[in-house]
């Protein structure tokens, strides 16, 4: 075979499992499906309905969210959901900026580790600038562990973006619409809450809605025999990823093979 066909072959090859390299699924979430909630059953969750509250407004309405709206500037509120407390996770949930204006600067997403009101991870998007940033809260005082960073992974303004965060021990993912965002190490916190969070800095009124909730753990408190027998026990990878693994594997012995026989 001519070396210039080899050449277009090898070349053609590595085109073809480009996506399926960069697009690989990721992968299961580790342990089992405790908790899953639309939001349908406002009773289910325990979550605290006050949608006419002064200082900010929180609680369940059509069709079948829960939401999120700060009343004041440079203001930052979360509810937690009541009795889920976990070491290890895989916590994932939609949200959606579902303001009437979307000028100003805001941002919402989910809080994790939660050890009380003042303790706590969060990740927080931006999807008027196409941004994210992971914060923690140590007594009365934000800091960042991710400096706020731009994402071509997240859908703008009124469009629904799934947020998933898997914690293990110090380690954490964050992906985002089914795609790796970014990762993270921090030991500080090792078990807490879960909930939903918004941080205005100057928008009007900035009404965030969050639905389909999804919990999986491996904690053997909240994993065990009281769970119920019929959620199902996941953890296995993406089926893509050992595919494109062995794939790119191939691909770089074809063009061993082809360097070897040039020499």
């Amino acid at each position: 075979m001519k070396v210039g066909l080899k050449l277009t072959m090898l070349a053609a090859l590595c085109l073809a499992l480009w996506p399926a390299l960069v697009g690989a699924a990721p992968p299961a979430p580790k342990g089992k499906l405790v908790y899953t909630d639309d939001f349908s059953d406002p009773k289910k969750s325990k979550l605290e309905d006050n949608l006419k509250a002064t200082d900010f407004s929180r609680g369940f309405h059509a069709p079948g969210v829960y939401h999120l709206i700060m009343r004041q500037n440079n203001e930052t509120n979360w509810k937690l959901f009541p009795g889920q407390s976990y070491a290890n996770f895989s916590y994932e949930l939609e949200l959606a900026d579902n303001s009437d204006d979307f000028s100003g600067n805001v941002a919402s997403g989910v809080v994790f580790r939660a050890k009380d009101d003042s303790h706590m991870y969060a990740v927080l998007l931006d999807s008027r600038k196409g941004q994210y940033r992971v914060s923690k809260l140590d007594g009365s005082t934000w800091s960042d562990l991710i400096a706020t960073k731009p994402s071509k992974l997240i859908k703008s303004q009124a469009n629904a973006n799934v947020l998933r965060v898997d914690g293990d021990g110090d380690s954490f993912t964050i992906y985002l619409n089914g795609e790796q965002l970014d990762a993270f190490k921090d030991a500080a916190y090792t078990q807490g809450g879960v909930g939903m969070i918004q941080s205005n800095v100057d928008a009007v009124n900035p009404h965030s809605h969050f639905d389909n909730v999804k919990i999986y753990t491996t904690d053997a408190a909240a994993a065990g025999e009281g769970s119920p027998s019929t959620l199902p026990k996941t953890g296995q990878p993406g089926a893509t990823e050992p595919l494109a693994i062995g794939a790119f594997a191939l691909a770089l012995l074809l063009l061993g093979v082809w360097v070897r026989q040039r020499r």
